[in-house]
């Protein structure tokens, strides 16, 4: 369990990290926004000192423009949140789709089993394989070959006896 436990903490560190940075730089965002609408042309003067102030206190500003319902801050938010999880997903699903079981394989090849190969490869019923084997053999030489098997076989059973 707690092994369970910290790989999945192993696992996902990497996602919340993403999430906090994005989150941190849409509150950032979300501040200049708000100070751009405030200070208009004088904004460049005011400019570091906002910046330092998100920086500094990012949980204060982004719930107080939370509060507000900033709709810079929800919608980029939001778009931070969704991209993680499809990153994360997108990403774990190629991980799993290389991933093999105790083989060495390489990839997503495995081993075929017996019905894998015989539904991809030995797909002639028996009756068709039959048909196909006496079409495309000469029954004749078939024939002279058994015969001369079989009398090959005769002189020796002989000397046994």
């Amino acid at each position: 369990m707690k092994d369970k436990l910290l790989n999945s903490v192993k696992a996902s560190w990497p996602y919340l990290l993403t999430l906090i940075i994005g989150l941190y730089l849409v509150e950032i965002l979300a501040g200049s926004v708000m100070a751009l609408s405030r200070y208009k042309l004088a904004f460049a003067d005011h400019m570091p000192t906002v910046l330092k102030q998100l920086a500094l206190h990012p949980w204060h500003y982004y719930n107080l423009y939370l509060g507000q319902k900033n709709p810079v801050l929800i919608i980029v938010s939001v778009a931070v949140v969704l991209y993680t999880i499809y990153f994360a997903l997108k990403r774990n699903s190629k991980h799993k789709a290389w991933e093999t079981a105790d083989t060495e394989t390489h990839g997503s090849a495995t081993w075929g089993n017996l019905k894998e190969l015989s539904d991809h490869y030995f797909s002639i019923s028996p009756k068709d394989l039959t048909t196909s084997f006496n079409t495309m053999t000469d029954l004749e030489a078939v024939k002279m070959l058994i015969d001369k098997s079989q009398s090959e076989t005769k002189p020796e059973k002989e000397n046994l006896k």
